[in-house]
């Protein structure tokens, strides 16, 4: 038994052909017309340790931090440009606070995000996110969140807008 599909598109060709005179034929394979770009995709994963200080936001103090994060990234490439891109992070981190010994502890994820439908014409979106930045401590009065969103558009007319700008901190007892 013959596909639905096929076969409606084998009377579809011979209606379209019946209609063509004796002297026309297929259109000519040079003609103009949408064409598809070649596009790549590419993956990588990364996985790093890192060492920084960050200031406590609730005490003042400086935190040692030490850890290790996963980093995956995702490239879409075409048109001459990149059409989209993802990045996420998550990172499980350790640190001690230099002035009261505190010990803290954060598992953060972070990720950010770019879309440009066509390389030649700006039409642009682009947004960071980080969710959740929580360093709990065991010491009373000194665990904090953090988190971040902000996310900008790029419009064919050259114009900027940010859509989204905010950012949260919260002490936690």
């Amino acid at each position: 038994m013959r596909s639905p599909t096929l076969t409606g598109a084998a009377m579809l060709a011979a209606a379209l052909l019946t209609g063509c005179g004796a002297d026309s034929g297929p259109t000519a394979e040079t003609t103009p017309g949408l064409t598809a770009d070649s596009h790549t995709a590419e993956h990588s994963s990364t996985t790093y340790t890192f060492e920084d200080y960050v200031g406590n936001p609730c005490n003042g103090e400086t935190v040692h931090l030490t850890g290790i994060g996963v980093q995956q990234t995702n490239v879409v490439n075409g048109g001459g440009g990149v059409l989209h891109y993802e990045l996420q992070l998550v990172e499980d981190i350790t640190g001690t606070g230099l002035t009261t010994g505190a010990s803290y502890r954060s598992h953060n994820v972070i990720e950010e995000g770019f879309n440009e439908p066509t390389a030649s014409a700006l039409n642009v979106t682009y947004t960071f996110r980080e969710e959740s930045y929580v360093m709990m401590s065991t010491t009373p009065g000194v665990s904090f969140r953090q988190g971040a969103l902000f996310h900008f558009v790029a419009l064919p007319s050259g114009e900027f807008k940010v859509t989204r700008d905010l950012e949260s901190l919260e002490c936690r007892g």
